[in-house]
């Protein structure tokens, strides 16, 4: 299991295939498992060298007390690639990570050739979206911690979240993830381990990636948000305001197109990627 140590923080990561660099960053509370699980990895090494890496606090990364807003985590990206040697890559970000990978396009453009979003949420842009605690996925979320009697609150609390996760019995744990399927299950078990740190809080901060910044970015970028997003303000206001993006919609999707809709999403990116290359 290979693992950097950068000072007092320890990335894990995995590399595999051979070209021009591609980093892929997974989303909030998931790991760098949900790649290997949608096959990305797989569709792309024989033309690119792909790297997934766990963000600080999961999967098997070191989960320091703090640290977690978006430009802390374009930091370790900056360090992670310097320590690895990559040139300048192609990053896909799914949901929060998609916010990693811009904020790392702003501040460390040298290192970034191209970001591809799948359904990304930005603090910076939350006066254009409804109340998250009323989109379907908190809902949903809702509605599978009351099967098993406990109440997560219609405003989105990941601190609470947490907390909640933690405490859950093995009988009540089993019960969710049976609700909530593979993909669901992966990121139900991540949760509890950021329980004590701030987390929670630190990944709603603007942490000057602000609208004017995210209309700085030069590079190019395809936002692929899903059929069923409930971030539709935040794509338009991206091909409307950045100079260098396109959009596409990814058919039957619900905010998980890398394992929901994974042959459609790998082969959108895997598109874009060639077509970047080619230019």
């Amino acid at each position: 299991m290979p693992r950097l140590s950068l000072d007092s923080l320890t990335l894990h990561y995995q590399q595999t295939g051979d070209g021009p660099d591609v980093v892929l960053v997974h989303a909030f509370t998931g790991n760098l498992a949900v790649w290997a699980f949608s096959g990305i990895m797989e569709a792309l090494e024989s033309e690119f060298r792909v790297t997934a890496y766990d963000l600080r606090g999961h999967g098997a990364s070191s989960v320091p007390p703090a640290g977690y807003n978006s430009a802390q985590m374009a930091d370790d990206f900056r360090r992670m690639h310097d320590a690895l040697g990559l040139r300048p890559a192609y990053v896909v970000g799914h949901s929060y990570g998609g916010v990693v990978a811009m904020h790392a396009a702003v501040l460390h453009p040298e290192k970034v050739a191209g970001v591809i979003l799948s359904d990304t949420y930005f603090p910076g842009l939350r006066d254009l979206e409804p109340d998250m605690g009323q989109t379907d996925i908190w809902r949903e979320m809702q509605e599978q911690f009351l099967a098993v009697g406990e109440e997560i609150g219609n405003s989105v609390d990941f601190s609470r979240l947490f907390q909640i996760v933690r405490r859950l019995t093995p009988e009540q744990m089993q019960g969710i993830k049976r609700q909530m399927g593979a993909a669901g299950a992966r990121w139900l078990a991540q949760a509890g381990q950021l329980a004590d740190t701030t987390a929670g809080e630190e990944m709603f901060e603007v942490a000057g990636l602000t609208r004017e910044r995210l209309c700085e970015i030069r590079q190019p970028v395809l936002a692929l948000y899903d059929e069923h997003s409930p971030f539709k303000a935040t794509c338009r206001f991206l091909i409307e305001n950045l100079p260098n993006c396109r959009a596409d919609i990814v058919p039957g999707a619900k905010h998980f197109a890398p394992v929901e809709c994974a042959e459609t999403f790998n082969d959108m990116v895997r598109s874009q990627l060639r077509q970047w290359r080619e230019e």
